[in-house]
């Protein structure tokens, strides 16, 4: 997008992007842009992870000089605030600096919010949650609740797992899977207590975790990869480590079973990004996974912090391959009927739109 095209639009909607690493905040940030992008006139404020080139990106100081002129008509701004950081900004934007905004939270925490959360949520004009059980944690009811989609043309339905599997090159003849940073919070250890217990049963099956981590996180690493080598299961155990967003989708498709026990979650994108690849979930109740799979249907719901229930869910399912096949079709039907993403962009612009009068534009 060249600076021509830019100048010549009002930037109806402020996206604040001050987040340094990727995570899956600026994931589902990112997606959602890239559906508001053709309704709407917007700009990111912060580049880190997103590409000037297909959009707006301006800096602080340029920020500034595009909310000191008004709208025509009278109408706000919207400041769409996902981080602390960003409602702190834009209460600063509005209250300090003048400028006529309407400032908008999505909360998406399974926990009770620090008081300085709690206070910074006051200032804003209206609060989207990701789930009604997300908005339990709210002082008062979210103004809007609005679950989270995917590009499911990004995560293609992978029908034939094993003829996937066998692109990878990787060792074994199916896979059973877990994504997400390598740590206690995303029940990493649960998935591997549930398959030390589960695969011996099932030769066939190897189990994927794919995930960066962290220092802080790599003596948490050290146990797992202890208790692996004392069930003698080492060779049925791959770690990828962080993979390139680019080939998530090739795993996700690879993957016979995709396993998403996180203890606590916001909202978490790996069992859409599953679902949509044909590949049915085992999913913690937590986050909204509950709300993404229907138990039975989709995949299996099990306890949090359970790793004898995430072990029999994978029993029942490896052990039933009719099973897991109609599980695979009806997952990524439930993806494409209601959790795409561009009905979470036309759900978000009909929120702004409440709140500016904004005018699509087409």
């Amino acid at each position: 997008m060249n600076q021509a095209d830019f100048s010549s639009k009002e930037s109806i909607v402020i996206i604040p992007n001050l987040g340094r690493r990727f995570s899956g905040v600026t994931s589902t940030m990112l997606q959602t842009l890239s559906q508001q992008i053709r309704l709407i006139d917007l700009a990111v404020w912060g580049g880190v992870h997103v590409d000037s080139n297909k959009y707006p990106v301006i800096g602080f100081w340029r920020l500034l000089r595009i909310t000191k002129t008004p709208l025509s008509d009278d109408r706000h701004r919207v400041f769409h605030a996902r981080r602390n950081v960003e409602m702190l900004c834009g209460i600063i934007l509005k209250y300090v600096f003048g400028r006529r905004l309407k400032l908008l939270f999505t909360s998406t925490a399974q926990r009770n919010h620090s008081k300085y959360t709690r206070t910074l949520i006051r200032y804003m004009d209206a609060v989207i949650t990701t789930s009604n059980r997300a908005g339990r944690y709210l002082e008062k009811p979210a103004d809007f609740v609005i679950p989270h989609g995917i590009r499911i043309d990004r995560y293609p339905c992978e029908s034939n797992k094993q003829v996937a599997w066998s692109r990878l090159g990787l060792v074994g003849e199916k896979g059973i899977g877990i994504f997400g940073r390598i740590r206690p919070q995303k029940g990493v250890d649960l998935f591997v207590d549930a398959m030390i217990e589960s695969l011996p049963r099932f030769p066939e099956y190897t189990a994927v975790i794919v995930g960066k981590v962290t220092p802080k996180f790599e003596g948490f690493v050290r146990d797992q990869k202890a208790k692996i080598k004392a069930g003698g299961l080492e060779k049925r155990f791959l770690w990828l480590g962080e993979v390139d967003f680019e080939k998530l989708p090739e795993l996700y498709g690879a993957m016979s079973i995709v396993a998403s026990v996180s203890r606590v979650e916001g909202f978490g994108l790996t069992c859409l990004e599953a679902m949509s690849s044909g590949t049915p979930a085992i999913a913690s109740r937590t986050g909204g996974f509950e709300l993404v799979v229907r138990d039975g249907i989709d995949g299996v719901i099990v306890d949090c912090s359970n790793s004898s229930q995430i072990a029999s869910a994978f029993s029942r399912m490896a052990g039933d391959p009719l099973l897991l096949q109609s599980m695979s079709l009806s997952s990524r039907k439930r993806i494409e009927e209601s959790f795409t993403i561009e009905r979470e962009a036309l759900e978000l612009v009909r929120v702004y739109n409440s709140y500016s009068n904004i005018k699509f534009k087409y």
